[in-house]
């Protein structure tokens, strides 16, 4: 079991420490939730109410926030780090140290014997390539990325650096997929959007489409999400945009840069939204609108039109959040206030 002392950590991310306390000399093997602390663990603290569960704990470093530091004294022998962002710094070290993410399984050939690649494709001699994944003709795969287990990636696709495809996840051909990139198992990017024509007699024709869809640098996409590829222009995921699982994108949809996008989100074609976009679960929007930067849905909620200025919402009909807030307060009296209503009809006042 690797061991890390606490000098490495805070040497490693000091701009995300303002203090610490006790000895940088004791050794962290692992992390710990505060509900079952082992010895020699990395436990964080968010909140000042566990504060003290964690001062008497074995655990060999406490992460807290810095508002919180002075709250307690700690045991001489503990090491405490504090920080402003303490969610960031609990990112930051449990990803460096601890779980390494993306998804890298140990494995002793860079490609699998049982994977098949295309001898045209071009990869990266560092790419790791798992059991049964399939890698179609002329994909470019760049230095650093993992493809997984019975995963696919079909002609002319494009991967950047260091992106990770996890396993039995679908990548449609000419997809572009840029740096640092993340897509989850069956996930199903750049499959053929919905589209068909239809004769008198009611018999539907399916159009093709032509376009791809392009995944910015950084870009996360969930499990059994689907990214359908444009028709004809490109469906686009911005920079820093992150989807949760099983969201759905239709063709031609274009989502601007650090979008949070979560479970359930479904968003019909030919739709822009700009960059900041935050979404509850289950919401959805409909297609052939725009959305300004910086718009906020909560969960639920269903957005029919264009919304060119930023802000909150939420409800179905959407309104702004705080109006959607006292409509959802009003509706948990609406029948006592029905009879009251017919109580003053009946007596005529």
């Amino acid at each position: 079991m690797q061991k890390t002392t606490c000098q490495q950590i805070k040497d490693q991310f000091s701009t995300l420490f303002s203090a610490s306390t006790g000895p940088l000399t004791n050794e962290v093997t692992g992390v710990s939730a505060m509900e079952n602390v082992k010895p020699e663990t990395l436990v964080f603290v968010l909140a000042e109410k566990y504060l003290q569960a964690a001062a008497d704990s074995k655990a060999s470093l406490v992460l807290a926030p810095a508002k919180l530091q002075g709250k307690i004294t700690p045991p001489a022998t503990q090491t405490w780090l504090f920080s402003p962002n303490p969610e960031l710094a609990m990112a930051k070290v449990k990803n460096h140290f601890f779980l390494a993410t993306p998804y890298r399984p140990a494995q002793a050939e860079k490609i699998h014997p049982k994977a098949v690649v295309d001898k045209s494709a071009e990869l990266h001699p560092s790419v790791l390539v798992g059991p049964g994944a399939v890698i179609g003709a002329h994909v470019k795969i760049g230095a650093g990325s993992f493809i997984g287990a019975n995963a696919i990636v079909e002609a002319n696709t494009t991967i950047g650096e260091n992106t990770t495809l996890h396993p039995l996840c679908y990548i449609g051909h000419t997809t572009v997929i840029g740096n640092r990139c993340e897509v989850l198992p069956q996930a199903c990017i750049a499959s053929e959007g919905y589209g068909y024509a239809h004769d008198e007699k009611g018999n539907h024709y399916r159009i093709p489409h032509s376009g791809r869809v392009i995944l910015q640098d950084d870009v996360h996409v969930g499990a059994t999400t689907c990214i359908d590829r444009g028709s004809i222009e490109d469906s686009i995921i911005g920079q820093g945009t992150k989807i949760d699982n099983q969201c759905h994108l239709a063709h031609n949809s274009v989502i601007g840069r650090n979008g949070l996008i979560t479970a359930q989100f479904g968003l019909a074609g030919s739709t822009k939204i700009g960059d900041n976009f935050i979404s509850g679960g289950k919401a959805s929007v409909t297609g052939h609108v725009v959305l300004a930067d910086n718009v906020h849905v909560a969960g639920m909620s269903g957005v029919t039109m264009s919304l060119p200025e930023p802000g909150q919402y939420g409800g179905f009909p959407l309104e702004k959040l705080s109006d959607y807030m006292k409509t959802k307060a009003a509706i948990l009296k609406l029948r006592d206030m029905r009879k009251q209503l017919s109580q003053l009809i009946k007596s005529g006042k």
